[in-house]
């Protein structure tokens, strides 16, 4: 049916239609980012779509004779290039592994705070002692932690762990076999041996004639961080030599847990002995032991007297006071140790004496009780540090071999070696 309305008004309705759907797909393109209708301005009123088309159908088509309808605002915001780009959400720096530069004291005992030098500490941080954990530390800074060495910890690395991480020393931290009485003591005097001869800022040598053997330098060496005194026989003399060091004029001591880590190979009218003197121990009357006695921390020897008693994986310790004229000295001893069943001096052991004013404890490789407590001849004054090897004929360490001990060197020489010596203070 054709319209009676003039053309003019038939072509200003077209425009209209027009003018709707062109602006409907501009708004759509601006919603949904991209082109929408295709065929939307083409043609007269048959024209059809060449994609397909997000505008919904007309349920109230647009009346001929509507007016105009003025095209919709985009939505889109007019470009700003003065505007500032939006900002990026921040990114955590990511967590560095922690570093253990150094920690000092590098020997200890139980108790004493170690302090850890290091990078990237953080709050959360844990320490470790070889394989026990620390219980009381405080992380003083990024670069500081102080830990308290743990009743059971034993020689080892020393760890930290953050959330980064695990950080371990590059050497390990000594732990002591001091016993629990002396826990927090503090490292007062030490030898580790570690140069290539005898530190004689700490030591002198013994150059005496002492029963049947000659104090030389030559018997005592140092080699591979172990101190060695052998006891020899020189071939063109027939004469026994042995070593004595001393720390007298150089080191004393008063009161402290003295230890020493040591080995025998010793021989029949031969002896070794770790022990502590001073210069006071002289016979008076009446005695007074206050004034300095002997404190033989442990000597030992192959047999006993005439050779009768293989004696060689015992050992003893003991305290003689007032001189050493006959019948003016006083001694008390631990009688004869045993070490346990299939140990033998031929390895390593620590031994050591805890010296307070109440007496004198005798330790051995770190064990919790004292083998032996004596509570008499208590020295008040200075002591000093003796490794010593003696000779005496048909005493108590039996008969001096006819051959001898060999020259310097030789396999039958006797020996008593020292890996180290420390003190310990309060």
């Amino acid at each position: 049916m054709k319209s009676d309305r003039p053309m003019g008004q038939e072509a200003d309705a077209e425009k209209s239609r027009r003018q709707f759907l062109q602006t409907g797909a501009l708004t759509a393109t601006a919603l949904f980012g991209t082109s929408i209708v295709a065929g939307c301005g083409g043609g007269g009123s048959g024209g059809s779509a060449s994609g397909a088309s997000f505008l919904p159908p007309a349920t109230n088509p647009v009346a001929e004779n509507s007016p105009a309808l003025a095209p919709v605002s985009s939505p889109v915001p007019a470009p700003n290039p003065a505007a500032a780009p939006p900002e990026e959400a921040s990114v955590p720096p990511l967590e560095k592994n922690p570093a253990i530069h150094s920690f000092s004291p590098t020997l200890a005992i139980r108790g004493n705070v170690i302090v850890i030098t290091g990078a990237e500490f953080d709050w959360d941080a844990s320490v470790s002692f070889g394989e026990v954990e620390a219980t009381e530390f405080s992380v003083d800074s990024a670069s500081q932690i102080s830990a308290t060495v743990p009743e059971s910890a034993k020689t080892g690395e020393i760890s930290v762990r953050t959330a980064a991480g695990t950080a371990r020393s590059a050497t390990q931290l000594v732990v002591s076999h001091a016993p629990r009485s002396a826990k927090g003591y503090k490292l007062a005097w030490h030898d580790e041996f570690e140069g290539k001869a005898v530190d004689t800022s700490k030591w002198s040598h013994g150059t005496a004639t002492r029963d049947e053997a000659i104090q030389t330098v030559e018997a005592v060496t140092v080699e591979n961080s172990v101190l060695k005194i052998s006891t020899y026989t020189d071939p063109s003399t027939g004469k026994h030599h042995t070593g004595w060091l001393i720390t007298s004029g150089r080191y004393e001591l008063r009161f402290g847990y003295v230890e020493a880590s040591v080995r025998f190979a010793s021989r029949p009218g031969q002896w070794g002995a770790f022990w502590l003197m001073s210069q006071g121990n002289k016979s008076v009357d009446p005695p007074n032991p206050a004034a300095g006695v002997e404190v033989d921390i442990i000597e030992h020897r192959a047999v006993s007297k005439g050779n009768k008693d293989d004696v060689s994986n015992q050992f003893s310790s003991a305290v003689h006071w007032n001189g050493y004229k006959e019948g003016k000295t006083f001694s008390r001893g631990s009688n004869q140790q045993h070490l346990p069943e299939k140990q033998s001096f031929s390895s390593w052991h620590t031994v050591g004496v805890l010296w307070t004013p109440e007496g004198y404890e005798f330790y051995l490789d770190g064990a919790e009780k004292p083998y032996a407590t004596i509570k008499e001849g208590v020295s008040l004054s200075p002591e000093y540090i003796k490794l010593t090897c003696e000779i005496k004929a048909d005493d108590w360490a039996g008969r001096i071999p006819s051959s001898g001990y060999g020259r310097l060197g030789d396999s039958a020489n006797a020996t008593m070696e020292v890996d180290w010596v420390r003190v310990w203070q309060p």
